[in-house]
């Protein structure tokens, strides 16, 4: 694959491509990758005035971000330019709830929450495609949440479970709710690939979980969830993939938490804390899925074999003129 990287001013006019130099750029889920990049240049090659404050991007995808801070090495006679992608930006706000209520509700078509969620954040770089146009349906309480996790958890628990598409063009970041993709059934990894592949997960993991709130006795809140085969929780018991032998449960406490929206998210967040790493590293030789879509593995020498969704995506690119060495790695789980 060949990519060009646009870079400007920090009034975001356009100067041109990136010719000669390295770009590498890390996007994924919140808490899970880095979200951020690091250009390096040689002196000689580097324009001035892409500097602080400066974006570069590669049009109509997600890879780009802004400059916050830059290094000079004199003994290697190189510029090195470092920043948030325009994936990492998210995490700079946090989303409060109206005054007098305790929390921000959201109960209405995808986009037009997403919409609410960065409307008048980010000097206006970030636009909202097919507002009112999605068909998919959020239903979700915010109080004090990160930006970005809370648009990933709002759409990962839509009635249809989605994920934040986020692309440059026309001078804007554009957002919008697209449907998660199961790709396991098209896109199995596996040692035919005859690449390097690191398998690794927890002994057990736990499917069900018993949360416990505030209260004594009878008017203690008590909540549980199940585990369902697309890895999403529900409170319905008939829904669960694991029952019999296979259910293995987790008890969480907190007993000062009256809210039970706040106690599932939190007993939620732990319980994947606790369950450990289900990850394949993988070398793709394309560019073939999306952030948060999931894959199948299979590991043929342990028979190890799950599905699970893209968290991170790193592309390391390596440009002289016309001659380019891209690399694309993604990594499967928290």
């Amino acid at each position: 694959m060949a990519i060009e990287f646009t870079y400007t001013d920090k009034n975001y006019t356009e100067l041109g491509y990136i010719l000669k130099g390295s770009v590498d750029i890390e996007n994924g889920k919140y808490e899970v990758a880095s979200n951020d990049f690091e250009i390096t240049l040689n002196k000689q090659n580097w324009d001035t005035q892409f500097n602080k404050g400066s974006i570069f991007f590669s049009n109509d995808s997600e890879y780009g971000g802004i400059i916050d801070s830059m290094k000079v090495e004199t003994s290697k006679n190189t510029v090195i330019l470092k920043g948030p992608t325009f994936r990492g930006l998210l995490e700079k706000e946090y989303i409060q709830p109206p005054n007098g209520q305790s929390h921000l509700v959201l109960n209405k078509e995808a986009n037009t929450a997403i919409q609410d969620l960065v409307s008048g954040r980010f000097d206006d770089l970030y636009v909202v495609d097919n507002v009112g146009l999605s068909d998919i349906t959020v239903n979700y309480q915010i109080r004090d949440y990160n930006l970005l996790e809370a648009l990933e958890n709002m759409l990962y628990r839509a009635d249809i479970p989605s994920r934040l598409d986020i692309k440059f063009y026309d001078g804007k970041v554009h957002l919008q709710a697209l449907p998660i993709i199961d790709l396991s059934e098209l896109l199995q990894v596996d040692d035919s690939y005859g690449i390097s592949m690191t398998v690794e997960t927890p002994n057990s993991s736990y499917n069900h979980i018993l949360c416990l709130g505030k209260g004594e006795m009878t008017e203690r809140l008590r909540i549980n969830l199940y585990l369902k085969s697309d890895g999403t929780w529900t409170t319905t018991e008939s829904e669960a993939a694991y029952t019999g032998l296979n259910r293995n449960s987790y008890k969480y406490e907190d007993t000062n938490q009256e809210d039970a929206t706040e106690l599932t998210n939190s007993a939620i967040k732990k319980v994947a804390e606790e369950n450990g790493t289900n990850n394949v590293s993988i070398d793709f030789t394309s560019d073939d899925a999306e952030l948060f879509d999931i894959v199948g593995a299979k590991e043929e020498i342990t028979g190890i074999s799950f599905k699970e969704q893209i968290t991170k995506k790193i592309l390391r690119a390596t440009l002289n003129g016309n001659i380019q060495s891209i690399k694309i790695e993604y990594k499967v789980g928290d």
